[in-house]
């Protein structure tokens, strides 16, 4: 007999057919196609509301307002962006990083810097750097040292994973998440298995109605060629920036290379670091070439 009206948190999207976990298990379903011709296409984090046909399948007829949705992999509602970086082996591309903060913060989603490898080098140039723009910041190394304080700040959130290739994001994924080594192999072998799949994404269970999502190859993305930031939002995903607005001596200063630019004058004071500003006025250059081409 089916069962209408349900609802849960969508957890694995891939080939049309999406996993629907609730408290009395995981519902397999289709989508109505009027969803995707109201741009309403499911989403992994979404919340679902669902026909259950007794038998372990469903029909989605439905997706409950959702807080935010993040660009790779699409997610909808995730709580925390977790972009890890290593004190050293490699040394971390701060542009790329910044692209990453901008990507979480106009996504609206909790941007945190987790600082891996402490154990090489103390990592404590990043942490000044990233704590004075107003993300929080986590040290970690391979020792563990670090893992419980992460894990604490991610319970029962919907968490999405980025770092570059090196960092040490898999293995630390598996301190932070022991569990996932005895039940079903490593969590970078499981993760692994959908690199090359685009159609698919997956949230992992950490418990206490926390998730996962591991983003491989987000840090290759590319601002000239996809849509991920607009021009005229870009200031707004620098939050250091916000206390110099209105201070500046021309009217719609670009913050670059203005005379009487605040944001300048606060780079040169030490307040805001020169390689945040370096990054946004990369991605100026970027953006503003976009809107003429």
């Amino acid at each position: 007999m089916k069962d209408e009206h349900n609802t849960g948190v969508i957890v694995l999207s891939r080939k049309g057919f999406f996993n629907v976990e609730t408290e009395s298990g995981v519902c397999v379903c289709k989508a109505a196609t009027r969803l995707r011709h109201e741009k309403k296409e499911p989403l992994c984090g979404d919340t679902a509301v669902f026909t259950d046909n007794g038998d372990g399948t469903g029909f989605i007829t439905g997706i409950l307002p959702r807080k935010c949705c993040f660009p790779r992999p699409s997610v909808a509602n995730a709580d925390v962006f977790c972009i890890v970086i290593s004190a050293q082996d490699p040394l971390p591309d701060l542009y790329c990083v910044d692209l990453m903060t901008c990507i979480g913060v106009k996504s609206q989603v909790d941007t945190v810097i987790v600082i891996n490898k402490c154990d090489l080098a103390d990592g404590e140039g990043y942490a000044r750097i990233y704590s004075s723009c107003g993300f929080e910041v986590y040290k970690t190394d391979m020792t563990g040292a670090g893992a419980d304080a992460l894990r604490d700040r991610l319970k029962g959130r919907i968490a999405v994973f980025a770092g570059a290739s090196g960092v040490g994001k898999s293995s630390l994924l598996n301190r932070l998440y022991p569990q996932f080594g005895a039940q079903t192999g490593e969590l970078s072998a499981k993760i692994a298995r959908g690199r090359n799949t685009t159609r698919h994404t997956e949230l992992f269970a950490t418990g206490g109605g926390g998730y996962i999502a591991d983003t491989p190859g987000f840090s290759a993305l590319d601002p000239e060629t996809e849509d991920l930031l607009v021009f005229d939002d870009l200031s707004y995903c620098f939050p250091e920036f916000a206390d110099h607005f209105g201070k500046c001596r021309f009217r719609g200063c670009g913050h670059t290379k203005e005379i009487g630019c605040a944001v300048i004058d606060a780079v040169e004071r030490g307040i805001i670091p020169t390689s945040r500003h370096a990054s946004y006025v990369k991605l100026f250059g970027i953006l503003k070439n976009k809107i003429r081409y």
